[in-house]
């Protein structure tokens, strides 16, 4: 550990002493800078080019402690867009912090991976229940990433944690800052864990808010977060048991879904405000489970309704698009951080078989889109699983629902046994993205980063949820024509 902080500082260092930050009002928000920073592509052999970071600071209102930087989920979040879009943390906090926020390397406004549209549309079916082959998927997994490393160029094989950890380090050099506080939010706590992992000494506090568990192999990453989609589900179906306003109220909910699910695999199923446009099993899976985040509990019900009371027409033919359009395909930076092994169809169909085990009803989970895209993934997988070795630093503060349909209380649960020093406060209620949940969460925060003090309780109660949460979480991916990057 000590001789690879000693040549990430070193080689952080090096291509900080001339770094400058320029900084400008924001186009779209004056009262937020914008900047950007320049980094090597690949940090081991910073000769071969670089690249720059897009960066947001809203400055301190009052008294300043310091920089409290802010990590997003994803992959694909855009940290300068919710900065820009009016914060992401609490007036509490802006107060004493200047807030900073980042895309992270390979993402929106840094120097997004992209990849033909053309090529993309060409996926082939992923389910094995609906034919899906896995000798096919392989094929196509390479043949995307290659298409995707000839439009992006060489930062395709740079684009996990550990160089966004990198990053980070050169930006707090270029801010003048001995140490930085960092926020990080669902895919974002992997890259605070890889940032502590390698800087300890370099962070002041840490908050892992719906954490991910990088340690897992394929099957039980899969099956946990099946689990947790079911999981959460299930929680839906007893508030649309007791709530009258529920657009289901008073059906089978399970077996409303399970039928909707069934008509999916048939391909009978259409968007409904899309009437021409198949909705197909894992769009399905993805939509239902992106309710569940915030949680949009009515917006779940009338979704499944609307899709009860639609007709299937014939499907109107899809316009044909070319090879010079392109599409940003941010579930590269997953693939540098996961090495999945699916060896054969019937490796591949068991695992599936394992997740329906775990989401009976539910049926699956986005989880399943982002592990088969990677299956044969040609660019490096720079940051391979392991477990979060941190060797020094503050005591690390986590916090997650008791109902996540992302990222399960049980990883958060796993990495805080992985930590020497941290303290894991649950959430006893839904949703995804915690800090904000209620005075008891917000509580905490603030004595953490403020104050340096953990909670004295390892809960906080649940709020039933209210209009104002339906919108999905920060983190959370809407549907998109390639799915799986929602942590």
């Amino acid at each position: 550990m000590v001789a690879a902080l000693t040549a990430g500082v070193g080689v952080t260092g090096t291509a900080s002493a001339g770094a400058e930050l320029r900084w400008a009002p924001c186009p779209e928000n004056a009262a937020v800078e914008c900047a950007s920073l320049a980094v090597p592509i690949d940090w081991d052999r910073p000769q071969r080019g670089s690249i720059e970071i897009a960066v947001a600071r809203a400055k301190a209102t009052g008294q300043r402690e310091g920089v409290l930087l802010h990590l997003p989920g994803g992959p694909g979040g855009s940290g300068v867009g919710a900065l820009v879009g009016g914060g992401v943390l609490t007036p509490e906090l802006a107060e004493r912090f200047d807030i900073v926020s980042i895309d992270p390397r390979g993402t929106n406004r840094s120097h997004p991976v992209r990849c033909p549209s053309d090529v993309l549309s060409q996926m082939p079916d992923l389910v094995p229940e609906t034919g899906g082959r896995h000798a096919e998927l392989k094929a196509y997994s390479r043949r995307l990433g290659e298409a995707c490393r000839a439009l992006t160029g060489p930062l395709i094989d740079h684009v996990d944690a550990v160089s966004v950890a990198r990053d980070i380090d050169a930006l707090r050099a270029a801010l003048g800052e001995r140490r930085l506080s960092v926020y990080g939010i669902s895919y974002g706590t992997l890259t605070g864990q890889m940032y502590a992992e390698r800087f300890p000494h370099r962070v002041r506090a840490l908050l892992l808010d719906s954490v991910f568990d990088h340690s897992l192999p394929t099957r039980r990453f899969l099956a946990t977060e099946a689990r947790a989609g079911e999981d959460s589900f299930a929680e839906f179906v007893r508030w649309c048991a007791r709530e009258s306003s529920c657009a289901l109220h008073g059906q089978d909910v399970g077996e409303v879904y399970t039928a909707l699910y069934q008509r999916a695999v048939r391909g009978e199923l259409r968007w409904p405000d899309e009437p021409g446009e198949r909705l197909d099993v894992l769009m399905f899976v993805q939509t239902a489970i992106g309710r569940l985040y915030g949680p949009d509990w009515p917006g779940l019900a009338d979704f499944l309704d609307a899709l009860t009371r639609a007709p299937a027409p014939t499907p109107a033919p899809t316009p044909a698009q070319t090879a010079a359009e392109a599409t940003d395909m941010p579930i590269a930076a997953f693939c540098g951080d996961h090495d999945f092994a699916i060896g054969s169809q019937r490796d591949w169909e068991r695992a599936w078989r394992d997740m329906r085990r775990e989401a009976p009803t539910v049926g699956g989970h986005f989880a399943w889109v982002a592990v088969s895209l990677c299956a044969d993934w040609p660019a490096d997988t720079g940051n391979p699983q392991h477990r979060t070795d941190v060797d020094g630093g503050p005591v690390v503060l986590l916090m997650n629902s008791r109902f996540d349909p992302a990222t399960p209380l049980e990883w958060a649960e796993s990495v805080d046994r992985q930590l020497d020093r941290s303290f894991l406060l649950t959430y006893e209620g839904w949703g995804h993205r915690v800090y904000d949940r209620s005075g008891c969460t917000l509580d905490a925060t603030h004595r953490y980063f403020l104050d340096g003090r953990l909670p004295t309780h390892s809960r906080c109660s649940a709020v039933e949820p209210t209009p104002a949460d339906t919108a999905p979480a920060e983190s959370a991916a809407s549907p998109a024509p390639v799915p799986g990057t929602g942590w």
